[in-house]
């Protein structure tokens, strides 16, 4: 019991730096996106959407089918790390010339000409994602977390940075698209600094083979996930066209980045911590167990909370004319706080080397998010809010459901691990919307300011009443000044 409590202690204190990194990227994306939406059109955020999506789908094969084979194999040498990224820099190039070749024929398909140079432009960023895929998965073995959140939200810092100058210098769709790769070259070199472990590309075919079924289904995972977004963006854009396609990006750029800040660091943290104890089933039950309830209360009411402001904060950050973006932004929110807390127990899952758990829900949720496009069409874009919220809700039923020998945890001991975060955090979430709609015509900063307090002192007090010890725990860390476990950056 010890152990768990621990573990769950140590994950919230790591989970502080998921947050400084999560709030950070968060302000610089409001930052960032309050500047493009006053330049660019819902058409520009589109052609955006569909180049990123693209590119993002291509960096797959590029660094990330090593990271977590990296992460989790027992014994690794640096021979490993570099055959990864010798491997992954020459599928980069050939992914970058077929970039080249097929720019303009897709700019011809999409009829949007400016997808032609675009494309390019972007996939080159696929060589420094690689590159950080690789250093992170170091990283994790290191438990240098630190390092990773930072070298994050640096690169964060440089690129949107130098994005917005370009922005404002008039080159606003080349900004917006190459924010990408100038936050990607930024991350990889300062974690590289960071880490003062240098790796250099190799071709040793041979040790690439040796990491075997882990990395396949690690690897098919991220790819479903991926093709997801493409199939997602592009069935969008094919059935309500460009511009409302550029609303769910702008939706997306609201909710993404503290989801992906979360996801990452929680995942990593708890992968680490979890696969000391994946030889002992009952032992992991305990540690995930109490883990995820104690993450899941910290992360749930980030995102019920962004459901309840998003019709405050979206106009905010975005201005006028992106009034279809607030309901898609709404269901964004609510996806993630169902399938945020519910990814740790595929964390666990895949810590005693059954990552098919993970891939499967990824499949089921992907033909969840089409069905409903389709079904819900009549709805109008709203149906696109639906259909995320629906394969999320799966993913997290899925989640609740499966079962393997090497963790035998109940579907009733997860549901009570994850049911108290849902149910508190909804409350709150409710709450602020009801004093939201008693408001009126208040200034909406000012008013968004009211409905954030409200919130926390609202969920405070529901842990007060129903997770008193964790309330009580949590008090004492901050009373206690403890500092977030780990090495030190």
């Amino acid at each position: 019991m010890a152990d768990g409590a621990r573990g769950g202690a140590r994950l919230l204190g790591w989970l502080g730096w998921a947050g400084l990194d999560a709030v950070g990227r968060l302000l610089l994306m409001t930052g960032s996106t309050i500047v493009f939406s006053r330049l660019l059109s819902p058409r520009d955020f589109g052609v955006a959407a569909l180049v990123l999506t693209i590119v993002a789908a291509a960096a797959l094969f590029v660094g990330s089918p090593f990271e977590e084979a990296l992460a989790q194999r027992r014994h690794v040498r640096r021979r490993h790390f570099r055959a990864a990224l010798g491997l992954s820099w020459l599928v980069g190039l050939a992914i970058l010339l077929l970039a080249i070749l097929l720019g303009r024929p897709l700019a011809i398909y999409y009829n949007e000409p400016d997808i032609g140079p675009l494309l390019p432009l972007a996939t080159a960023s696929i060589f420094f994602s690689g590159h950080s895929d690789i250093l992170t998965a170091l990283a994790r073995r290191l438990r240098r977390f630190n390092d990773v959140a930072i070298a994050t939200l640096a690169g964060h810092v440089v690129g949107i940075t130098l994005a917005l100058i370009l922005a404002v210098l008039g080159f606003g769709l080349w900004a917006l698209i190459g924010q990408r790769l100038l936050v990607v070259v930024a991350r990889a070199i300062i974690l590289q600094w960071r880490l003062k472990f240098l790796i250099l590309p190799v071709w040793a075919p041979g040790e690439i083979r040796r990491f075997g079924r882990f990395a396949g289904f690690s690897f098919l995972s991220r790819l479903v996930d991926n093709v997801t977004y493409l199939a997602f963006n592009n069935l969008v854009q094919a059935l309500y066209g460009i511009a409302v396609l550029g609303h769910v990006n702008m939706a997306m750029r609201l909710i993404e980045p503290i989801r992906g800040a979360i996801v990452a660091t929680s995942h990593n943290v708890a992968f680490s911590y979890f696969a000391r104890a994946a030889h002992d089933g009952a032992r992991l039950r305990q540690i995930a167990s109490e883990t995820v309830a104690q993450a899941a209360l910290v992360t749930a009411p980030v995102f019920m909370g962004l459901a309840a402001v998003a019709p405050v904060l979206l106009p905010l950050v975005a201005g006028p004319g992106w009034d279809e973006a607030i309901g898609i932004a709404v269901c964004l929110s609510l996806a993630a706080a169902l399938a945020v807390p519910a990814g740790l127990v595929y964390t666990a899952f895949s810590a005693t080397g059954r990552p098919e758990f993970s891939l499967t829900s990824l499949v089921l949720g992907f033909v969840a998010i089409i069905a409903i496009l389709f079904a819900a069409q009549p709805l109008g874009p709203i149906s696109v809010g639906y259909s995320r919220l629906g394969g999320d809700g799966i993913r997290a039923l899925c989640a609740l459901l499966f079962a393997a020998a090497a963790l035998p945890w109940s579907t009733g001991a997860k549901l009570r691990a994850l049911a108290p975060a849902w149910a508190l955090s909804g409350a709150m979430a409710l709450a602020v919307a009801l004093l939201d709609a008693g408001l009126g015509t208040m200034a909406p900063l000012l008013r968004l300011a009211i409905l954030i307090v409200a919130g926390m002192l609202v969920y405070a007090a529901l842990l007060s009443i129903f997770a008193r010890p964790f309330l009580r725990g949590l008090l004492a860390r901050l009373k206690s000044g403890e500092k977030p476990s780990g090495p030190n950056p």
